[in-house]
């Protein structure tokens, strides 16, 4: 098998959900709420929702929302929409040649140049192999799939021992990838929802999708739901664990986070019968607050139905980089609410195996 790489995404949000949440247990006590979790409060933004695919998942978002990124990568495949696209075949045979020519007047120290090949994996794709640098033992694998209105490119890395298998892997994915053929949700092929398309299959492999969205007219707030496939029994620590294990900071960090956080909710919650853990906390400091909420519920192994689920809310008062206040934000009870409603929504999708 080729390298088989993380995906960098679940590593930099554990780390932002332990920079801001686990300072923020330091010397904190749980504060009760009158809203309990996965009670039907409605409020402005949860009584008009829109099912959104994502990964295997439903998950409903207020109309008013936009996902507005997204991080996929099936078979340890990253897999990306170009934008814009091509505005048609003979301008996208024209990049993939300009492309080419670049690489092959790119010297490597053993190959002579970086460009290695050229493979037509089907009538509308192209994959090249190549070296990344002048020195890289490592192939890049880079595949442009071009159809009207629509460019997508997969890429993966290889070596020389596992050639074969890294080209037949990336092959696969991209012979399975179809355009998203209807907007009827329930309507879909067995398969897992990306950025604009379909990867179809339902048999165990390597799956990682991630979302982010946000509401236009609060400009503090942000939302993302993420999924990973995994092929081992989930042993790592919990989030309550991850959290708990960074106390020890020094008793000025407690004091401080002690004086600005006011917890929420924090402790166990399931979610279509998968056991996970929330916190909901809010933090205020230097006269900014931000409302932030996340949930994990681990994975069964080898299981297309129960992958590793992330998902989190956060509204902010002010703008990170300015410090400017935002004209509008949601109150606590809207906040739980919505978080509520983000939770409570997320579906296997029916026929996603």
């Amino acid at each position: 098998m080729p390298p088989q790489h993380q995906f960098t995404t679940r590593q930099s949000r554990r780390h932002f959900i332990s920079i801001l949440l686990a300072v923020a247990l330091v010397g904190c006590t749980l504060i009760s709420t009158p809203i309990n979790a996965g009670e039907k409060k409605m409020t402005e933004l949860t009584k008009n929702m829109q099912q959104v695919c994502v990964g295997r998942f439903m998950i409903a978002i207020p109309t008013v929302a936009r996902v507005n990124g997204w991080d996929q990568k099936v078979s340890f495949t990253k897999i990306e929409t170009v934008t814009p696209p091509a505005p048609n075949r003979i301008a996208f045979d024209k990049k993939i040649s300009q492309r080419i020519s670049q690489l092959k007047t790119s010297p490597h120290e053993t190959d002579g140049f970086l460009f290695k090949n050229k493979i037509q994996l089907s009538p509308d794709s192209e994959l090249l192999v190549y070296r990344q640098n002048e020195f890289a033992s490592l192939f890049l694998l880079d595949v442009f799939l071009w159809r009207p209105a629509l460019e997508m490119k997969f890429y993966n890395e290889t070596t020389n021992k596992y050639f074969t298998e890294g080209i037949d892997q990336i092959s696969k994915v991209v012979k399975n990838f179809t355009p998203t053929p209807t907007s009827d949700i329930t309507q879909l092929p067995p398969g897992l929802c990306i950025e604009q398309g379909i990867i179809t299959g339902s048999t165990f492999r390597a799956e990682e999708v991630a979302v982010s969205g946000r509401i236009d007219e609060y400009p503090g707030l942000g939302f993302s739901f993420y999924t990973q496939t995994y092929g081992r029994t989930y042993d790592d620590p919990t989030m309550l664990e991850r959290n708990s294990h960074s106390f020890g900071l020094g008793d000025w960090i407690g004091k401080t986070a002690s004086a600005s956080t006011k917890f929420l909710r924090k402790g166990k919650r399931e979610l279509n019968g998968q056991k996970g853990e929330e916190m909901v906390a809010i933090i205020t400091y230097n006269g900014e607050t931000s409302m932030k909420a996340n949930a994990e519920f681990y994975p069964s192994p080898n299981t297309l139905d129960k992958p590793m689920i992330e998902v989190s809310l956060s509204d902010k008062t002010h703008d990170i980089n300015t410090h400017k206040p935002f004209n509008k934000n949601l109150t606590q009870e809207e906040f739980l609410a919505l978080w509520d409603a983000l939770l409570s929504s997320i579906k296997l999708r029916p026929g996603a195996i």
